[in-house]
Formats: C-alpha cells, sequence, structure tokens
C-alpha cells in the first residue's frame, strides 16, 4: 500500500469518526440523521418527538380511549365487566406511538424504554406515591426482553417509583386475533399471584403496554383482587381504537 492510499485510508476514518460525533444515528421513525442534542439518548428527531402527543380531553372512564361522541363511558366498556376500576392509556395504538412501541417489543430498541418511562413517571407522580406498580407478566418462553418489564425497570431506576412483581403467567396461546371473550378464556388460570412473595397490598397500578380488549388487565386483576387487593387501576403505554 502506498503512502497516498495510506492517507487517504486514515482520512476517511477519520471522518467517519467526526460524522459519528456530530451525527451519532437516524430518527427510528423518519430515518434523518440525529445532530448532537443534549437528549441523544433516546434516537429521535425533534418533529418525530413532537408528532408523539398523549391522549388528551375527554376519555373514558373504565378503559382510558378518547372520546368522540360518547360521554364517560365508551361502548365497548358499557358491555364489559371488567375487574380492574379504571385504566390510563398514554397514547393511542397508531401513528408514531405505535411505531415506537413494535420496535421497542420486537425490534431490540430498549433505549425507547426511558421515552415511555418518563410518560407514564408523569402520569404515576401525579397520584399516590405509595401506591405499588405492578408489572403485567409476560407469556413464558418469550425469547425477546418484555417491553412491560423494561420500562418498569426504568421507572424505578429513573423515577424512582415502587415495583411490586406480583403476578405470574402460567402460559396460554398468542392472543392477536382473539376478541375479549376469546381472550378471557384463554388467559382462565394463567395468571395468579406468585406464591411466597410480596403480600398483596390493599391499592395497586397493573402496568401493561397496549390495551387491546382489557382481557389481560381483566385477569391481573381478578388474580390480585382475589389475593386481597380491594383497588387495581391501570396504566398502559397505548390502546388500540
Amino acid at each position: 500500500m502506498g503512502r497516498r492510499e495510506s492517507a487517504d485510508g486514515g482520512a476517511r476514518r477519520a471522518l467517519r469518526v467526526v460524522l459519528d460525533l456530530l451525527f451519532p444515528g437516524r430518527c427510528l421513525v423518519c430515518g434523518e440523521w440525529l445532530p448532537v442534542q443534549p437528549d441523544t439518548d433516546i434516537p429521535l428527531c425533534r418533529p418525530c418527538r413532537q408528532s408523539l402527543v398523549p391522549i388528551g380531553g375527554a376519555r373514558c372512564s373504565r378503559c382510558g380511549i378518547a372520546l368522540i361522541s360518547e360521554k364517560d363511558t365508551c361502548t365497548r366498556c358499557r358491555e364489559a365487566e371488567y375487574a380492574f376500576d379504571s385504566n390510563i392509556a398514554l397514547f393511542p395504538y397508531s401513528a408514531t406511538a405505535r411505531e415506537l412501541i413494535v420496535k421497542l417489543k420486537f425490534e431490540g430498541r430498549t433505549r425507547l424504554a426511558g421515552l415511555f418511562a418518563a410518560f407514564a413517571a408523569a402520569v404515576l407522580e401525579s397520584g399516590d406515591h405509595a401506591v405499588p406498580l405492578v408489572p403485567v407478566p409476560c407469556r413464558p418462553g418469550r425469547r425477546a426482553p418484555d417491553a412491560v418489564e423494561l420500562v418498569a425497570r426504568r421507572l424505578r431506576v429513573d423515577h424512582g417509583i415502587t415495583i411490586q412483581r406480583l403476578l405470574e403467567r402460567r402460559g396460554g396461546a398468542q392472543q392477536k386475533s382473539l376478541d375479549f371473550a376469546q381472550r378471557k378464556r384463554n388467559l382462565g388460570g394463567m395468571i395468579h399471584v406468585a406464591r411466597g412473595g410480596t403480600p398483596v397490598p390493599s391499592q395497586v397500578v397493573l402496568f401493561d403496554d397496549v390495551f387491546t380488549t382489557g382481557a389481560t388487565l381483566d385477569a391481573c386483576a381478578r388474580a390480585l383482587r382475589d389475593g386481597g387487593c380491594r383497588s387495581v387501576l391501570g396504566l398502559t403505554l397505548a390502546i388500540e381504537e
């Protein structure tokens, strides 16, 4: 290798180092290069971050979905008999929120856990600090890191939220294509209070990633109530509209 080729190679490596420092990655949503910013730990450009808007305005008093024409309770919740008292969903499961949750759950983008933890903490810190957060247990045998657990860890480490892993799950088939009644049957007896663990407190906040039909939160709430819990609230990252 000649001196010129060696010099060209060194220049290219130096250029890559400079570009990596100035542009540490691409936005996970739009793919634009990210300039150095104080919050580069979360790989989102400013416009995409601003498009991540929590649900506001009128909500269903049971599931937390945004209400359009209904009052107080959505049509779905008027017919469902949930064991939890109410749920707060941070985002609609669409657009930017959906894309980021999918990346967190299935593509190993674990840094996004901190982003969702910040939004969840804002809700939790506005209520009773003494109420512990109970993560919904994932199906046994899951290989990828569980999104609920990842966010729960960041809530504990970054925001001091009390986490109690009170529930265990024995199995059950995947539920993507099932309706509420089918999911409820599928989960029957699968979720229970962990034996020999922390005593069940009188009030908890159940934490899950996506509220689809409410069957998972319902099964967890029933197990907790059977264990002596009197009040079960829900908190989910998103809700399907």
